[in-house]
């Protein structure tokens, strides 16, 4: 049986056909007006084994996992025994989002030119319940994504990609869809970032509001949508420095108004997102460090935020790589690892730590017990594992591939 979808919004033309198992040969598209058949419509997302996941394994996105390899894979791993548990082979750019209870994973990657597929994955069964198109979605023009642009709401009832549709040759405009994870369509209505560039959510409590940051325009956008997802609030806040200066990463502080914004180079702002009011905290900028722009993550009751550094200031390149985030092809360079992870009190904004792995390292999660970080090493085909509480490595899980990204299993 298929269901054919298709929003409102026609730079998008999504479709969407019900699976029974593998990914359909086959979707349409029908709109108030016509139908139009698509005809036989590429598939490169596919469950290659699967074993039911447990709390706390581990989703991680691998771009390259081979040379000679066509596409990427998701890799499901058991972080106690090292073993991969199951593995999702994707096309190109893959990118992937969970629901918060853990039971929908979703993953979409480049099938040809700018048209990408999009699956939706029952993570118990370990089968596609639902695969379509997706026109423009955003991809990295680098090897390793530094983070994702698809979320999930914090309710688990909408999840949002961030659209690229080109105005001008060198000009963009970035969009973002959303897709109803109950209804299993996407909406008709189309929040407008501008020329934003690759846009990082911030906070996604629920479907009807959110916070995004623009590294292109160097601002942070506060969003409201109807239910529908049509803007009813769109508030452009610019950042009070120079673009150069760069953002490694934004968090919204738990039981607050305030969004704390990390500067590249290792300094925090604190903006209020009532009144866009920003002020200082105890950490101060530092120069030659820099904080690669990725998903550093924030401890489970919103108390300790772990910032990857990298010591080894090249001001050339890094100065170059924060200036033109998000322009190709300067996309966060491969070899922008970190050495070291800082942990800071967000309560005082002090460091109370430093955590140094033996292997660089590109982005980094958390488990949910806060009592064990992940750190993704793609130069070594390992995950590092850290012991949160003691601050040192204590194993390293050899899994091999390039992992970019992982997601912790609720």
């Amino acid at each position: 049986m298929k269901t054919n979808l298709l929003p409102r919004a026609s730079f998008l033309f999504v479709a969407f056909a019900l699976s029974s198992g593998a990914c359909p040969a086959q979707t349409e598209s029908q709109n108030a007006a016509s139908v139009q058949t698509n005809g036989s419509a590429p598939s490169n997302i596919r469950i290659e084994n699967w074993t039911k996941p447990q709390p706390g394994w581990l989703y991680v996105l691998d771009p390259k996992p081979e040379a000679g390899w066509p596409g990427g894979r998701i890799c499901l791993v058991d972080p106690e025994s090292g073993k991969v548990m199951g593995s999702i082979r994707t096309g190109d750019n893959a990118d992937f989002a969970l629901s918060p209870d853990g039971l929908r994973l979703y993953v979409a990657s480049l099938v040809e030119g700018d048209s990408s597929e999009m699956a939706v994955i029952d993570t118990v069964a370990g089968a596609i319940l639902k695969s379509g198109a997706v026109n423009s979605r955003a991809v990295t023009d680098a090897l390793l994504p530094p983070f994702s642009t698809m979320a999930v709401s914090g309710d688990g009832l909408a999840l949002r990609i961030l659209i690229d549709t080109p105005e001008q040759p060198d000009k963009d405009v970035y969009l973002l869809a959303t897709f109803d994870t109950n209804a299993g369509e996407f909406l008709p209505g189309i929040v407008r970032l501008g020329n934003c560039g690759p846009g990082r959510f911030i906070s996604f409590p629920a479907a009807d509001h959110f916070d995004i940051f623009c590294p292109r325009t160097n601002r942070i956008r506060l969003i409201q949508v109807n239910p529908d997802s049509s803007e009813i609030k769109n508030v452009d806040v610019v950042l009070p420095w120079e673009r150069r200066d760069g953002v490694g990463e934004v968090i919204a502080i738990p039981a607050s108004q305030d969004l704390a914004i990390v500067r590249g180079d290792g300094g925090v702002v604190v903006m209020n997102v009532k009144t866009h009011d920003f002020g200082k905290t105890a950490a101060n900028p530092g120069l030659p460090n820099r904080v690669p722009p990725a998903a550093w993550p924030i401890s489970p009751d919103g108390t300790r935020l772990y910032l990857g550094h990298r010591s080894d200031y090249d001001r050339h390149n890094d100065n170059r790589f924060y200036l033109d985030y998000g322009r190709p092809p300067n996309i966060r360079p491969t070899n922008a690892m970190a050495d070291e992870l800082r942990v800071f009190d967000t309560r005082t904004w002090k460091q109370i730590g430093k955590i140094r792995p033996k292997m660089r390292f590109w982005s980094a999660a958390i488990a949910n017990d806060g009592k064990t970080l992940y750190a993704m090493a793609p130069q070594k085909r390992s995950i590092l594992v850290i012991d949160s509480v003691k601050m040192r490595q204590v194993r390293v899980l050899k899994i091999g591939g390039t992992p970019a990204l992982t997601l912790v299993a609720p």
